[in-house]
C-alpha cells in the first residue's frame, strides 16, 4: 500500500527560533514526527514507539516549504520518502511500529 500526504511547518512554529536563529530549518525529529503521525492515522496504529532504520536526511526543509510524505508498506513495516519540489529527495528511511528490542 502506498500513501501520500503534503505537509508544511508554519514559520511561527516554536521549534524554529532555536534551529537555527536567523536561518531556520525544520528539525529532522519534526519530520519524523510527521511520518509517525501519518502512519498512525493511515495504518490505524495506536500509541507506542517506532523503530526507525536506515534514515537519511539529504536536504534541509525551510519553514512553509511544502513537502510530500510517502509511505510504502503496511502497519507492520513501511518505508518513507519525503520529497520537495520536482520530487527532490529530502529524507528517506524505514520504520516499524512496536517494541524496540
Amino acid at each position: 500500500m502506498t500513501l501520500e500526504s503534503t505537509w508544511s511547518l508554519p514559520d511561527d512554529h516554536p521549534c524554529l527560533p532555536g534551529h537555527f536563529p536567523g536561518q531556520p530549518i525544520v528539525p529532522g525529529v519534526v519530520l519524523l514526527a510527521e511520518v509517525a503521525r501519518l502512519a498512525r492515522r493511515e495504518f490505524g496504529l495506536g500509541d507506542g514507539a517506532f523503530s526507525w532504520q536506515r534514515i537519511k536526511f539529504l536536504a534541509p526543509v525551510k519553514p512553509n516549504q511544502v513537502v510530500t510524505v510517502r509511505l510504502d508498506g503496511n502497519a507492520d513495516r513501511f518505508a518513507f520518502h519525503i520529497s520537495g519540489a520536482q520530487g527532490a529527495t529530502i529524507a528517506r528511511g524505514q520504520a516499524r511500529h512496536g517494541p524496540l528490542a
